[in-house]
């Protein structure tokens, strides 16, 4: 398994029934084998970006690429990223024995003994039905089907949401233990900001469908600390977005008439 790289290039996307942009010109590259946060408020357009870079959303202009090829309707490349979020699909009413079947069958990569280690750690019986499942047993099992395909590339929308503090941490420990043994590239969108922040080598802050700072992380923490306190990048996010808020109501109030 090797690391893909992502490549978005003056991205923009819109669903067809809203007239606003849910991606507005949006630029970025993720290193292969790293791990990126990708951050905003609800609505900033993340889980948009995230889909796009997956290959499930065809762009309304701009490119995304994964290895130097554009992934849209690229099976043999679609096959290299996992996508998962809080509706991956799965069997809800059969065994989830079942959809982990269907994972081995599908992802090249995937791990039996990995995926049976990480059900015994959430304590998540495979016999159980996904629709029996507690949230938080359900989001664990969603972390198991990405973590287990061991993909190029992964990518993680909100899926720790319904985990509590404890699941939450044997995630992160989970993830960096065995990105260590078998590097890949991580995208992990989150408003947890805090808790995977020391995870990260790279962060997109994004919001109402643009990205407003982002960059290797020691970086973007540089640029907003002073001498006497190392800026954290929950504390960026908010002030990066008040700026931008700020910016669009000045431009908003030069082109009003009176």
């Amino acid at each position: 398994m090797t690391p893909l790289s992502i490549d978005v290039a003056d991205l923009t996307f819109h669903y067809e029934l809203h007239s606003q942009k849910a991606v507005d010109h949006v630029s970025f590259n993720v290193a292969p084998g790293s791990i990126t946060g990708l951050f905003g408020r609800n609505g900033s357009g993340k889980s948009t970006v995230s889909m796009l870079a997956a290959g499930l959303l065809h762009p309304t202009s701009g490119t995304v690429e994964v290895g130097g090829q554009t992934v849209y309707e690229n099976a043999d490349l679609m096959a290299s990223i996992c996508y998962i979020s809080d509706s991956t699909p799965v069997f809800e009413d059969q065994k989830a024995s079942k959809t982990l079947e269907l994972w081995k069958a599908s992802r090249p990569c995937w791990d039996a003994d990995y995926a049976k280690e990480l059900l015994d750690m959430f304590k998540i019986d495979p016999k159980k039905r996904p629709s029996r499942l507690s949230r938080g047993h359900l989001s664990s099992f969603y972390a198991v089907l990405g973590l287990a395909s061991r993909c190029p590339i992964t990518i993680f929308d909100e899926v720790h949401l319904g985990m509590d503090p404890v699941a939450r941490e044997m995630f992160y420990m989970a993830l960096l233990a065995d990105y260590t043994k078998h590097p890949r590239t991580f995208i992990l969108s989150s408003h947890l900001i805090e808790e995977i922040e020391d995870l990260l080598d790279s962060v997109i802050l994004m919001d109402e469908g643009k990205i407003i700072e982002g960059g290797d992380v020691d970086e973007v923490r540089s640029r907003h600390s002073d001498e006497d306190k190392v800026a954290h990048l929950n504390e960026i996010l908010v002030k990066m977005t008040l700026s931008s808020n700020d910016a669009e109501h000045m431009n908003v109030q030069k082109g009003s008439k009176i």
